[in-house]
């Protein structure tokens, strides 16, 4: 069954303009017979009280993603399927309004991607994009200058893949929509007192100290905990999550080779001075709290072995990490 959805023009649209626009028209209804081909004006592809192939197709879908329907692809859509599109949605990062829209369609596989921003684009939509990123822990070279050029391509293609998506480095419907939910989850000061570690960073020790906010070189100010530890000492995850970022220690580089854990709540934890990475960690990984991802170095600005950790609740700035590492020691 081919499902053909009506291809935007090729043109920088602005995001907002867009998302509202398909949410305002009607949403798609009724059923499809096997030799008929189905396009969509709507935001919306299929929602509860559906009864179509494409809805079979949807149910599939889903149950090939993992996802259990009760009843199974039954071409019905249900309250139970409603519920297995909030899950997969859920798992996605994608808001979980249990409708089948664009966002949705386009990760199952139904929809095209068609790219809402890309490289030559410019203007406070790409901002807000690249804005995103970085609140996000994925850097953006030339910063959020509004232009659309390679390095926020790269950027937008290592956010695609570390939430398995096609790795276009285009923003279309579906990346949009999940790095807006990712980035804009910003904790509340209750928020952040909620924040624990499923594990110690490295084999548990004292040897670290309240230095939040020491000056350091450049007018800087220190936005980490610095945990001492012999080279080579295993450095873990300290929550499950994904590594949305991975920095091989170059000349002039302060944090030297570094990585980026990003949770499911969208908190990212960086970890600096590694001397090296874990063996098949890279950017895209899944990990789980207590894997090995690294070991202790001096790499970059460091003048002996140390872990440098900082804690970015919900994406954003970053937080004093050192009572938070405190109350998963035995310190």
């Amino acid at each position: 069954m081919l499902y053909r959805i009506r291809q935007l023009r090729r043109s920088a649209v602005p995001l907002g303009l867009f998302l509202a626009l398909v949410c305002l028209a009607p949403p798609l209804t009724g059923t499809t017979s096997a030799a008929a081909s189905t396009t969509a004006t709507s935001d919306v592809v299929a929602k509860r009280g559906d009864r179509s192939q494409l809805v079979a197709t949807v149910q599939q879908l889903l149950i090939d993603a993992g996802v259990a329907v009760r009843g199974g692809a039954d071409g019905i859509f249900g309250a139970d399927t409603e519920a297995a599109v909030k899950q997969y949605q859920g798992q996605r990062g994608l808001p979980a309004s249990g409708r089948v829209d664009t966002p949705t369609a386009i990760t199952l596989g139904i929809v095209a991607p068609t790219p809402l921003l890309y490289k030559g684009s410019s203007g406070p939509e790409v901002e807000q994009v690249q804005r995103q990123l970085m609140a996000l822990g994925i850097s953006v070279r030339g910063g959020a200058d509004g232009r659309f050029g390679p390095g926020t391509a790269k950027a937008v293609g290592v956010f695609q893949t570390a939430h398995k998506l096609s790795a276009s480095g285009e923003v279309d419907a579906a990346t949009a929509a999940i790095l807006t939910a990712a980035a804009g989850q910003q904790p509340t000061t209750g928020a952040l007192s909620q924040i624990q570690l499923a594990a110690f960073p490295v084999p548990t020790t004292c040897k670290f100290w309240d230095t939040w906010g020491a000056p350091r070189s450049g007018g800087r100010k220190h936005e980490g905990v610095d945990i001492a530890a012999a080279r080579g000492t295993e450095i873990y995850a300290v929550q499950d999550g994904r590594i949305t970022k991975r920095q091989a220690d170059s000349p002039g580089s302060r944090p030297g080779n570094a990585i980026w854990l990003t949770a499911s709540d969208g908190t990212y934890y960086f970890y600096g001075h590694l001397n090296s990475f874990a063996t098949g960690v890279g950017v895209g990984s899944p990990v789980r709290a207590g894997d090995v991802i690294g070991y202790v170095g001096s790499t970059g600005n460091a003048l002996i072995p140390h872990l440098h950790l900082e804690i970015h609740p919900g994406g954003g700035g970053p937080v004093n990490p050192y009572p938070i590492v405190k109350a998963a020691s035995s310190c």
